[in-house]
């Protein structure tokens, strides 16, 4: 039987997909009191991170970015300071901050993500490659070139990093498991495993930010990612062009049905 905040969580997701985002709002508080009443610092940090993708999509940056930043002090204290999950969240939280304006914040956010995707997963990581693309652009926006070296020696809080206190818990399935990689579904998740090894599909992706309204032409692509939902998502590319996207697309986001107005 799930918990009450996975089906606040779920009732949230509903909402927003028939665009009823006062209703999605409303639904994610609802399951993050439910989520803090469970002593659960990971399944409170899931709730969150709902929340701010939501505030995310209705371009509320500064509320996002206050979202983001009370997750990932629950998932510190879930996980420990070196968890993939927290490096996630700070790519994230880098976007908010970039999109208002707030370039040294974003560049310290990148720089701790890609310090934590180097020690877990090392420099030709996918997760690696993302981070790095996102501090490039970053860089590019201020006319300066990013070079890996200026994180070389944010390693050493590795010692200092402490034990991880709770399982983690699959934003998809809502399965506990241990470790990095959820093995039960295909959620695009921060992973250690060989990505050789990792069920791949192709699905439509934005090669950049695609704004709500905006008219999808050659932002997206067919791209082999691992995905939040087999059954939400485009893996055409002829299917999605021309189309106007119907909420804010973030860049290397996959594309889902509610991402798209299908009716024109």
């Amino acid at each position: 039987m799930p918990e009450s905040w996975e089906l606040h969580k779920l009732f949230a997701h509903n909402a927003e997909s028939n665009g009823d985002y006062q209703s999605a709002e409303n639904y994610l508080w609802q399951a993050i009191e439910a989520a803090a009443e469970s002593k659960s610092f990971v399944k409170l940090a899931i709730c969150m991170d709902s929340l701010g993708d939501l505030y995310f999509r209705m371009k509320r940056f500064s509320e996002a970015e206050t979202i983001y930043n009370d997750c990932l002090e629950k998932q510190i204290g879930a996980f420990g300071l070196e968890h993939p999950e927290i490096a996630a969240t700070l790519n994230k939280l880098a976007n908010c901050q970039n999109f208002q304006n707030k370039m040294k914040p974003a560049e310290d956010s990148l720089k701790q993500a890609l310090m934590i995707n180097l020690l877990c997963f090392g420099e030709g990581a996918p997760q690696t490659s993302t981070t790095i693309r996102n501090i490039n652009s970053l860089y590019a926006r201020q006319g300066k070139v990013f070079d890996i070296r200026e994180v070389s020696g944010w390693g050493q809080a590795k010692e200092q990093a402490p034990e991880q206190k709770e399982d983690s818990i699959c934003k998809t399935c809502h399965r506990p498991f241990k470790g990095l990689q959820c093995p039960t579904c295909t959620q695009f998740r921060m992973t250690a495993m060989n990505p050789d090894e990792l069920e791949r599909l192709p699905v439509v992706c934005a090669t950049k930010d695609i704004r709500d309204g905006t008219v999808i032409t050659l932002s997206a692509v067919n791209i082999d990612v691992r995905l939040a939902s087999k059954f939400d998502s485009f893996f055409n590319v002829n299917h999605v062009l021309g189309k106007p996207a119907t909420r804010l697309i973030s860049k290397g986001a996959a594309l889902k049905l509610s991402d798209v107005d299908l009716s024109g």
